[in-house]
């Protein structure tokens, strides 16, 4: 039963949500789903926002309430309001690895909105459990590979190629073909292509990456790729990298050091002589 006493829903629909979460860490969270439960069922989307937050909060520890926002899943996946959708993809997302929730973001991950989009495939990896390379899920993913907005590529490439263990041709076809986009500070669906195909170990990766390391600042990803190939055809532009304003304690250097020591093992470990670098794709 919802207290007596009203809730703060005007400051919870103004605040964030962190502060729905701490109004449901103190309120409790039999009261709480309560709340929840009735907010939801609001003719205000501002208020059926705070709702799904609420309830994807309490379900975090709370099978009652993990049961009831899987109860409502499929009225918040088609509720008129992006905003809705896209908690609900967060409430949904952040149910670790329950997978009951994974249809539900399968179908936002169709959205016709970007942002709904976006969250929805930040959630699918943490859902997945080891899928099969034709699990619906996974075919989803590749799907996204070819999404027009760069940020759900990055996130698909970054699923299928880093947090995914699974493999088939129909991914690394689809990783491929990101190889060539550019990188920007918000998206850089390239680079963790490149890391998904060198985790694989495929050649396609090399070109790609021996291409990004001649280009002024390559980031991290492509160094943390060329590590994973650990190709000794590499080392050369992985060392030319190398300059006196290095420092050894930053991050990006430290990656440098280890993808110049993974390609230098691979030349010592076996080559005589190495064949010359592919192409650029």
């Amino acid at each position: 039963m919802v207290a007596d006493e009203d809730p703060p829903l005007t400051e919870l629909v103004a605040g964030t949500d962190d502060d729905v979460w701490r109004f449901a860490e103190t309120v409790g969270r039999e009261q709480a789903l309560a709340y929840a439960q009735e907010w939801i069922r609001s003719d205000e989307p501002d208020v059926r926002d705070v709702g799904f937050t609420a309830l994807g909060a309490v379900a975090l520890n709370y099978p009652p309430a993990l049961d009831a926002l899987l109860d409502h899943a499929d009225a918040g996946c088609a509720d008129r309001d992006a905003c809705v959708r896209a908690t609900v993809a967060q409430a949904l997302g952040n149910q670790s690895s329950e997978q009951r929730c994974v249809p539900f973001l399968l179908r936002l991950l169709d959205d016709a909105e970007v942002v709904v989009r976006r969250i929805a495939i930040g959630g699918r990896p943490i859902t997945l459990d080891e899928p099969a390379a034709d699990d619906p899920a996974v075919m989803a993913l590749i799907g996204r590979l070819a999404d027009g907005d760069a940020t759900v590529r990055d996130w698909a490439a970054f699923a299928l190629g880093s947090q995914l263990d699974v493999d088939s041709p129909q991914i690394r076809a689809g990783l491929r073909s990101l190889l060539g986009e550019s990188d920007t500070d918000e998206a850089y669906p390239a680079a963790e292509a490149a890391l998904g195909l060198a985790r694989r170990g495929d050649p396609s990766a090399l070109a790609a990456i021996a291409d990004r390391l001649t280009r002024p600042d390559p980031g991290s990803l492509w160094l943390r790729a060329a590590a994973e190939l650990a190709d000794p055809r590499l080392t050369p532009a992985l060392v030319q990298l190398r300059t006196p304003d290095n420092e050894p304690d930053d991050p990006w250097v430290e990656g440098l050091e280890r993808a110049i020591a993974c390609c230098t093992a691979a030349m010592t470990d076996g080559a005589s002589g190495v064949a010359a670098l592919p192409p650029s794709p």
